[in-house]
């Protein structure tokens, strides 16, 4: 059913779906990397109803309760990482985590200096503590990694306990080639995605995935989703709105996203998370 904006196209609910996924960065976060009010509002009026809300991010769990809030951020599950790593809050349950080996991350970390040597490289862990080739100045570690000096640690010292993902960038330009290579190279171990116009990539583990993670929390083996609401609007998204029934783009998604999402909402700076949960309970309210 379409909006007064013609261009926004939403699904009709007949039932509350079982979970609702959503991306951070370009999606509920606008712009600014501010949650708005309206967003916020819409998600706890869905826990409130017990609709499990799930964010599915590439970001560390440092970073993402920096800008959610710790208050906010314990009433969602969590997959984070790029689905390396995930966390429930009721009513889902169960963890997961899925790591790289340290040999395999060193042998990727090597490929990539090789190509481009002055690459930065984060190597996260469990979500607070890092490892970098290129350590950062306290003034700008709270700023660029949402970090305290304690968290930040030398490359080696992290390769050397259970990596969970590997960042790089930092380049300020398009490093598509870098990710082509590692495609070719270790596509049987790892998910290599990139993000950002191409200037940065998230290298997990080949079955670190926003929809593994998914069924893991929901407790199903099935291979869609089919009622499960996503939402998205980058590279990281893909696989989670191929595989999810209800995939919603935001407006100011990439045209693969689009390409592939059901359905159509509003931008991330005019709160399209929020435009499309308050027709879903006002659907559902009158069933």
């Amino acid at each position: 059913m379409k909006e007064k904006d013609s261009s926004i196209i939403l699904p009709e609910f007949t039932r509350p779906p079982d979970a609702v996924a959503i991306d951070l960065d370009g999606t509920l976060f606008d712009n600014n990397i501010c949650l708005s009010m309206r967003n916020r509002k819409a998600i706890e009026r869905c826990t409130k109803q017990g609709i499990p809300v799930i964010i599915a991010t590439s970001r560390p769990a440092r970073s993402v309760r920096r800008y959610c809030g710790e208050e906010f951020i314990n009433g969602c599950s969590r997959i984070l990482q790029n689905g390396a790593i995930a966390y429930n809050a009721p009513p889902l349950s169960g963890t997961y985590k899925e790591s790289i080996t340290t040999e395999l991350a060193r042998c990727i970390i090597d490929f990539i200096l090789v190509m481009e040597p002055e690459m930065r490289i984060t190597v996260e862990l469990e979500g607070y503590e890092f490892g970098t080739n290129l350590l950062r100045e306290p003034a700008s570690l709270w700023e660029v990694n949402s970090a305290t000096p304690d968290m930040q640690l030398p490359l080696e010292d992290a390769l050397k306990r259970t990596p969970t993902k590997i960042a790089a960038g930092d380049l300020s330009r398009n490093i598509s080639h870098v990710t082509a290579a590692l495609i070719e190279n270790f596509d049987d171990d790892i998910s290599a995605i990139p993000a950002n116009e191409n200037t940065f990539l998230n290298i997990t583990s080949k079955k670190a995935t926003k929809p593994n993670a998914l069924r893991r929390l929901l407790g199903t083996q099935r291979e869609r989703l089919e009622n499960v609401v996503a939402f998205g609007d980058d590279y990281p998204d893909l696989d989670m709105l191929q595989t999810c029934g209800i995939s919603i783009a935001v407006a100011n998604a990439i045209p693969e996203v689009k390409s592939v999402a059901r359905y159509l909402t509003a931008s991330n700076d005019d709160d399209g998370v929020a435009v499309a949960l308050e027709k879903m309970l006002e659907s559902l309210a009158v069933k």
